[in-house]
């Protein structure tokens, strides 16, 4: 058989600081909307101590492992190569899995909330055809984003972002003015009162999972990690600046309009443009939709980058076959991963009844985070000396009480989730397995399919607990690079050592 071509040299690392950010913002909150839910479930003082707590005791402590193990394996794939270099090729191929499931039946959502915000915004009844028509061009305009290259993305992302965060900064501001007057200085009635109410029965499940859905997703932007210049310099940056932007970004508005209205009972998805038509009329409720349609597109745009550079990744390090890593050759993007991803939104939208299984999203993710924390404390005991830029500042026992409530908040929406959820997400699991065991076999069959890229630097795991296992380094500080057999591919198999100063690609 003849082997997979191998994707083209492309190592230009030219993503940004601010494209980042962008990025991260999308790929974690993407607006204030949705909040809604954390008002109607637990109340105003309940969502805003919420949001705090879980942004000091979550948010954090998995930003910081993002940055640690982004800076430690700056390649593209992100989570999938921290769960390899730990646990080896099946955890890794698990911890993408479950993401990919997770990211597409989220991102196949986003067409149809488009539509929805379109119709609220322009207060029109569309046809069945003028529908399909415009789902058919969201999809269609935020593909060709994506294949114009990551730079675009990036770009387009922060400028999304911006345009967002625009009408949201200007409400907050104005209902600022009315905190101790009760009046604003554009006439709005707002009672300050409302921000320390509570509801009866509150239903703490649904809040924990909304929390943690909106809180989490930071490891998403480490997918395009090979794509960011100066990963080192970059992402512990990027991700503090985005931890700020998302708090601020949940607080400050859902203030706002609660000040504005505060019967939790009527915070259903959209009530924040409600809210807005009533005191403000119809200029404000029409920008906050226009916003609203913002939103979706940044949202889906990085649905799309999540999956695509995820399984670009995993083709590089020769994890699935070869050809997904494949790029255009005049922009620089994953073709053959986008279209794989875009393949998989197309059909799950034109299915439609999706929708019974988005409860399990947050289990598939939760599952995939526990494999991701694993994979930074067990890192730190078997590869402690190996060089890491940004590096989270505790160790030994303090570094487990570091994740301790993240992992506790993980488990308690485990216990919170309904039994035939479980279920469904261990039907996931299992597919899973069998998917993994599937590739495994090809790889044994078909070794050249998955030859990677060889201008990469290639993750590989080492069990120290394998007596088989040789990972001993020559020079410390050094690459070290091992001969292979005549009858083996012809490439280089690049094996990181401790005390590396960098593991940036070798062009």
């Amino acid at each position: 058989a003849s082997p997979c071509p191998q994707a083209p040299q492309h190592r230009m690392r030219t993503l940004g600081r601010l494209s980042l950010i962008g990025i991260m913002y999308f790929s974690v909150a993407g607006g204030p909307e949705g909040t809604e839910t954390l008002v109607k479930t637990g109340g105003p003082l309940a969502t805003f101590v919420g949001i705090i707590v879980l942004g000091v005791v979550f948010a954090v402590p998995l930003a910081l492992m993002t940055a640690e193990l982004s800076t430690m394996y700056p390649e593209n794939g992100g989570f999938v190569l921290w769960a390899k270099a730990a646990f080896g090729d099946s955890a890794g191929g698990m911890a993408g899995w479950l993401q990919f499931c997770c990211s597409a039946v989220d991102t196949a959502l986003y067409p149809g909330l488009f539509l929805t915000y379109v119709s609220q915004t322009t207060h029109a009844d569309y046809s069945d055809e003028a529908k399909w028509a415009i789902k058919g061009a969201f999809i269609v305009a935020i593909t060709v984003l994506n294949l114009a290259g990551i730079d675009s993305v990036g770009h387009g992302s922060s400028a999304m972002m911006f345009f967002l965060l625009a009408p949201f900064g200007l409400i907050s501001l104005i209902c600022a003015t009315g905190a101790f007057s009760g009046t604003t200085v554009t006439g709005w009635a707002f009672e300050s009162a409302n921000l320390a109410k509570s509801i009866p029965n509150p239903d703490w499940g649904q809040f924990v999972l909304v929390l943690i859905w909106n809180m989490g997703m930071w490891e998403t932007a480490s997918v395009c990690s090979g794509e960011v210049d100066d990963v080192s310099a970059q992402f512990p940056p990027a991700l503090g600046i985005t931890v700020v932007l998302v708090v601020l970004n949940y607080v400050l508005p859902i203030a706002s309009f609660v000040g504005l209205n505060g019967d939790a009972s009527l915070y259903d998805n959209g009530f924040y443009i409600t809210i807005i038509d009533a005191v403000g009329g119809p200029f404000w409720s029409t920008w906050l939709g226009i916003s609203q349609c913002v939103s979706a597109s940044g949202l889906f745009t990085n649905g799309i980058v999540k999956n695509a550079w995820m399984l670009c990744g995993m083709g590089e390090q020769g994890m699935l076959p070869t050809f997904f890593a494949s790029r255009l050759s005049w922009t620089g993007s994953p073709g053959v991963a986008i279209a794989v991803t875009q393949a998989v939104t197309v059909g799950m939208v034109l299915y439609g009844d999706f929708e019974a299984v988005l409860a399990v999203d947050m289990l598939l993710y939760t599952a995939s985070l526990l494999l991701e924390i694993a994979s930074v404390i067990y890192l730190r005991h078997t590869e402690p000396d190996l060089e890491r830029p940004y590096r989270i500042p505790c160790d030994g026992a303090l570094l487990y009480v570091f994740f301790m409530p993240s992992v506790a908040i993980v488990f308690f929406g485990f216990a919170m989730a309904e039994f035939h959820d479980l279920l469904v997400t261990a039907v996931f699991v299992i597919i899973g397995l069998v998917l993994i065991e599937a590739v495994n076999y090809c790889k044994r069959q078909h070794p050249e399919w998955f030859a990677g890229v060889d201008t990469v630097e290639h993750v590989e795991h080492h069990d120290p607990f394998d007596p088989h296992d040789d990972h001993k380094p020559d020079e410390p500080g050094m690459y070290q690079y091992e001969e292979e057999e005549e009858h083996e591919l012809d490439r280089d198999t690049r094996t990181l050592l401790p005390n590396e100063a960098s593991i940036r690609g070798i062009a």
